[in-house]
């Protein structure tokens, strides 16, 4: 999990001390409270980690962009031998900006728009996921008007339950995702209806934040039965896509998915097959660990027996807590001496549901104080907003002891700046 070290007395990322590099931020963004900061070089040590673990398979690993689409994150794994998974047509433009060439980004996503099937047909991809039968006919019409052939696997919902909160477990029947089994056997012995496509593939994800392997060895049970069925009937499979779901444990135990122990019983379980090519879309593995949410303290507040601690930083900026009940721990970068008590942790948002955490056991601390929320390196920038007219907060990055400013922060003139009187003619 996130690598905690201390410099000089504050935790530092990188060898660099947050309250350094926060005091460097103010002096760009006077008016900072907060921002995220990630490790580029223990970035590339999980990426290396990923890929070998599954290199006795051969695999393809694209980085999953919603989990994290800082170019300065995605440059980075793409240095380090990721490919990179898009979900949308601004997460494909993202892909090609940061230098992933055609045979190195894929396409996911459920709502299939015109624009996405133009995009990969125009600029060319690995694959595309099509999340139901009726998106190969425009992946088709628009590969056709281009003269490309877009490789296609069908994401099949396995009906498979996942521990965790609801909303992540993507492989239920109930789930919005897939087809149904039989429906992909059936698209793929059809599949000469569609001659722009290669439909040879089977994509299946059962959810995300997984730590127990049971669910994945399930969806690896499904995908080579449909594979061997589907090849009885005439219509071999070459891909298999089984998505990502690899979880970290954000109480900073060594409870994370074990990563190569369950690529090791996959290597071993295939050895004998021939092909197909393999494809995982890690997000979550790679980049929680390796970035924090830095704030200020604003208010102490004291009552009924409660400590209340007010962060600069709230649901916002940081949504899972609010969104899927989840924990980060809080280090205080600075801790103050005396005893731990319990602390109900908000931020300033005009919402009840924005509070980090209750109960959480914290030093004495005061106003102006900086605290680091951990592993919120995965769906904590890419899921802010501007709600209660709050701007995005700047984002860091360390790289070998070099400390840069990779996005700035928006301030309240950024947004106000997006008012138009643009007439429409209707």
């Amino acid at each position: 999990m996130t690598v905690l070290e201390r410099v000089s007395g504050s935790l530092a990322v990188g060898g660099v001390p947050l309250d350094r590099a926060f005091a460097a931020l103010q002096r760009l963004e006077p008016s900072a409270h907060g921002c995220y900061v990630y490790d580029l070089e223990q970035l590339e040590g999980r990426a290396r980690r990923f890929r070998a673990a599954f290199a006795p398979l051969g695999a393809f690993s694209a980085f999953a962009f919603k989990a994290n689409s800082l170019p300065a994150i995605l440059e980075c794994l793409r240095r380090s031998g990721m490919g990179g998974e898009a979900g949308s047509l601004g997460e494909l433009e993202l892909a090609e900006a940061a230098g992933f060439g055609p045979g190195d980004r894929l396409l996911n996503g459920n709502g299939r728009t015109l624009e996405e099937a133009e995009w990969v047909a125009g600029h060319g991809v690995h694959s595309v996921n099509a999340d139901h039968v009726g998106e190969l006919d425009l992946l088709q019409r628009a590969a056709d008007r281009e003269g490309r052939t877009v490789r296609v696997a069908l994401r099949v919902n396995p009906g498979i339950v996942t521990s965790g909160h609801h909303y992540v477990a993507t492989g239920r029947e109930d789930a919005k995702f897939g087809v149904a089994p039989e429906e992909a056997l059936a698209a793929w012995s059809a599949r000469t209806r569609w001659p722009a496509l290669q439909v040879d593939g089977v994509h299946i994800h059962v959810g995300s934040q997984l730590l127990d392997v049971g669910p994945l060895e399930q969806a690896v049970d499904t995908a080579l039965s449909l594979a061997d069925e589907s090849q009885h009937r005439g219509a071999p499979l070459s891909l298999v896509n089984l998505g990502g779901g690899f979880g970290i444990d954000y109480s900073g135990g060594a409870g994370e998915f074990p990563l190569e122990d369950y690529a090791g019983r996959l290597a071993r379980r295939v050895e004998a097959r021939h092909g197909p090519e393999w494809v995982f879309e890690p997000g979550r593995w790679l980049t929680a660990p390796v970035g924090l949410l830095l704030c200020e303290v604003l208010w102490i507040k004291r009552r009924g027996g409660l400590r209340f601690v007010v962060l600069a930083a709230g649901m916002n900026d940081l949504l899972r807590p609010a969104l899927y009940h989840a924990r980060h721990r809080i280090v205080p970068v600075r801790p103050r001496p005396g005893p731990e008590e319990p602390a109900t942790v908000v931020g300033p948002v005009c919402e009840s549901a924005d509070v980090f955490a209750e109960g959480e056991p914290l030093p004495p601390l005061e106003p102006g104080d900086l605290v680091a929320l951990l592993d919120a390196g995965a769906y904590g920038a890419t899921m802010a907003s501007n709600y209660n007219g709050r701007g995005r907060l700047a984002e860091l990055v360390v790289d070998r002891g070099r400390l840069t400013r990779a996005r700035a922060g928006e301030t309240p003139a950024d947004l106000a700046a997006r008012r138009r009187e643009d007439v429409l003619e209707v």
